[in-house]
């Protein structure tokens, strides 16, 4: 049986920081088995959307956590740092957790950003298809012959008002010229 007789050394409110980590930690993990299943749903290589929608959901709550996690390193980090110094192996080993988690942050932010540019470019060639479908072809044609029946209409109703307007304006002309006389009063 081994006993642990030397002396401990740690920062104070070391212990919450570091059962804070380990729960993230474990969050982690739930997020890791999370991102596993919706692969294992969907297949590695999947790019439908639904599988791209999936996996930014995992992502987004992956990266949640991993800030989270970096926020208490940093943390630890501050308080190893003001009571053993910057070059103190505590610190130091403070630091390369940091360095690490922040590593990990990245390389989840660009894996989310590849997933996002992804859903795009799936997005995208789906409307290239739906352009290039007959289906699409069919509805041009549709919209092309409503278009000409709205023309038409529209011309229709613009000869009929001008028409109005000319046949009212040529009505008031001749009846001033009917009565051009009438109203006259003769010289006094």
């Amino acid at each position: 049986m081994a006993y642990d007789i030397g002396p401990r050394i740690g920062i104070e409110g070391e212990k919450e920081f570091r059962k804070a980590i380990q729960d993230i930690n474990a969050q982690m993990r739930a997020l890791g088995y999370e991102m596993k299943a919706v692969a294992s749903q969907f297949g590695e290589n999947d790019k439908s959307i639904q599988s791209l929608t999936a996996r930014n959901e995992v992502l987004n709550k992956q990266i949640d956590a991993q800030k989270q996690k970096l926020s208490e390193l940093q943390k630890g980090l501050e308080a190893a740092s003001a009571k053993y110094g910057e070059n103190d192996r505590v610190t130091q080993g403070w630091q390369a957790q940091v360095n690490k988690a922040t590593a990990e942050l990245n390389k989840m932010e660009k894996e989310l950003k590849e997933n996002e540019e992804a859903m795009k470019n799936y997005a995208k060639s789906q409307i290239e298809a739906f352009k290039n479908s007959e289906e699409f072809k069919k509805a041009q044609e549709k919209l092309k012959g409503v278009f000409d029946v709205v023309k038409k209409a529209a011309i229709a109703t613009a000869t009929a008002i001008t028409g109005a307007i000319v046949g009212s304006t040529k009505a008031a002309i001749d009846y001033e010229s009917a009565f051009a006389g009438v109203n006259s009063c003769p010289p006094c």
